[in-house]
């Protein structure tokens, strides 16, 4: 079994399933309900606290083809948004709980890229 450095699972009433979100020594998972996102760290581009989620984007899985965004959303507040070198989802937007310790931890692993 593969050691999980960082796990956080929320449960909002109103999207019916848990998130989960989880970094790994090599990548960072999201998960909602059945649909599982993985983003390995050799794909990070780079990785930013946002402010908030617009309001329209709504809460659960979402996505805007437009942008090419994939929204764990289970909060409109401060989010992590991860924007990849590559693949069809150019920004992942996390709703973790505390933005600030997650990206902490991925600092601790060296695997952010400063810009």
């Amino acid at each position: 079994m593969e050691k999980i450095f960082y796990e956080e699972k929320q449960f909002k009433w109103y999207t019916l399933f848990p998130f989960r979100f989880r970094i790994y020594s090599n990548r960072i998972e999201a998960s909602f309900f059945s649909y599982k996102h993985e983003i390995p760290f050799s794909d990070i581009k780079s990785i930013r606290i946002i402010n908030k989620i617009p309001w329209w984007v709504g809460w659960g899985l979402r996505v805007n083809p437009f942008s090419k965004t994939l929204y764990f959303s289970a909060h409109h507040g401060k989010c992590v948004q991860v924007e990849r070198k590559s693949g069809y989802w150019k920004r992942i937007v996390l709703s973790v709980k505390n933005p600030e310790k997650f990206i902490a931890y991925l600092r601790n692993l060296k695997f952010e890229k400063e810009r």
